[in-house]
């Protein structure tokens, strides 16, 4: 496909929209399996005091971060007959593919002397893969159209099958897990063996689909500046520098909730892993029903202004868990996870556009194409913020005496305290705090005149 088809109306053939964004399910889901899971898994089964699982997990996640930048360089000089960045796609494929059964058999290869440092390796090798994968996987669709309300449809794509990937790793996979035994260590085991497979099918479909995806050559101008003037260059662009801070936050807002919904469910809730499921369908229901309706209130109100509306709804959704006791009925929880998935999803949708516009800004502004720099950068903020919220989850159980030999249940009320407040505490804080970003994010926008 050429470049100026890429830019007109329905220049993106529907099964490269549809692969590209059934990528997310495979990240998404390769993401939160280990997300939702692994600190239960290195603090129950592993016996790793809660303050080192944290840090075990923060170390690996930033010490990917890191490398993320490298991968964009990497991507933007790569010429193969499959373009710059679908080589990666399946390279990432492999190593996602056998990462999350290696994470889940910790059990089989540690000792007491030895678990945080094999931990810690293991998860690096998993992060890195996810890395291989992600950063030339959310580069491509600003080479497949330069139309930005076009993008904002691929966004949608992406959107929705976020969700279904967050149900897959975030409830389906506890699901399995209580149905096995939670305490056994090989439910673990089978659960990392389901996920490896699923993750390569859903990411090598996106590898083949996306084969008549248009993808630009390498701008020979960009290839020469040095990476110094181009960090110089991003640093410059005003309205991704703000997008940079907004999407720390969030990341930092769910990596917390992920992380302690397990814990909050069992040891606040007094519930099973069941209830876990419930709520991310209840979630992901209401997510998938909102988007196309925040997609069509995006025709009549700026990106900037939805930002505002999902986050300030997603915030008020988060606080209202300060007052959920085991007494609460299902339906009421329930309750409370539809109306954070209505919220959510004019985040995924307007955050992940305005993204890509930004980057677009800077082509217009310099002429220079350096959506694999853009893209490093971005996984790198999404990185760092996702380590964050596993440090402080684990930091702040073991501050408050999270005892590691006894079961979820029967932990101290101040363990029961530290799961509250980071799974409320933490996220409407960064929510907030994402506003004084977005209040300084400016960007002309295209809005249609109301009818």
């Amino acid at each position: 496909m050429s470049a100026d088809s890429a830019g007109t109306p329905g220049g993106i053939p529907w099964r490269v929209r549809f692969s590209w964004g059934l990528g997310s399910f495979g990240t998404i889901a390769y993401l939160n399996v280990v997300t939702a899971l692994v600190l239960i898994y290195l603090t129950t089964i592993i016996k790793i005091e809660p303050g080192i699982a944290g840090l075990i997990v923060f170390v690996a996640r930033f010490a990917d971060a890191i490398s993320d930048p490298l991968m964009g360089w990497v991507t933007d000089r790569t010429r193969s007959r499959w373009g710059r960045r679908r080589p990666y796609l399946l390279l990432g494929a492999i190593v996602c593919a056998f990462s999350v059964p290696l994470v889940y058999s910790l059990h089989h290869m540690v000792s007491p002397h030895n678990a945080p440092y094999i931990a810690l390796a293991v998860l690096v090798v998993y992060s890195l893969g996810f890395t291989i994968f992600n950063v030339p996987y959310l580069t491509m669709p600003v080479e497949m159209t330069r139309d930005r309300m076009q993008r904002l449809g691929i966004m949608g794509y992406r959107s929705v099958f976020m969700m279904f990937g967050s149900v897959a790793g975030s409830a389906v996979a506890p699901l399995i897990v209580e149905k096995l035994g939670r305490q056994n260590p090989d439910s673990y085991q089978t659960l990392g063996a389901i996920y490896g497979a699923l993750v390569f099918a859903v990411m090598m479909t996106t590898f083949l689909g996306t084969r008549s995806a248009n993808a630009s050559q390498i701008d020979e101008a960009a290839s020469h500046v040095p990476i110094r003037e181009q960090l110089r260059a991003v640093l410059d662009n005003r309205p991704f520098m703000m997008m940079v801070g907004i999407k720390v936050l969030q990341f930092i807002a769910l990596s917390a909730g992920g992380a302690t919904t397990a814990f909050f469910v069992v040891m606040v809730l007094k519930r099973d892993f069941s209830l876990m499921s419930q709520l991310a369908v209840a979630t992901i229901a209401s997510t998938v029903i909102f988007i196309p309706v925040f997609r069509w209130l995006g025709r009549y109100m700026t990106k900037r202004m939805g930002l505002a509306i999902g986050i300030i709804g997603e915030v008020f959704a988060t606080l209202t868990w300060l007052f959920a006791t085991p007494e609460d009925s299902t339906a009421f929880f329930i309750a409370r996870g539809i109306l954070g998935g209505i919220f959510s999803s004019a985040i995924l949708l307007f955050s992940q556009a305005m993204w890509l516009d930004t980057i677009d800004h800077d082509r217009e502004r310099t002429g220079l194409r350096r959506e694999g720099l853009y893209t490093s950068i971005y996984v790198f903020i999404e990185r760092l913020g996702y380590s964050l919220g596993p440090l402080l989850l684990g930091e702040l159980l073991q501050l408050m005496h999270f005892d590691k030999n006894l079961p979820l249940e029967q932990q101290p009320a101040s363990a029961e305290l530290a799961v509250i407040l980071s799974l409320v505490g933490i996220p409407s804080l960064a929510y907030t705090a994402g506003l004084i970003f977005l209040w300084f994010y400016k960007l002309p926008e295209r809005v249609e005149p109301a009818r």
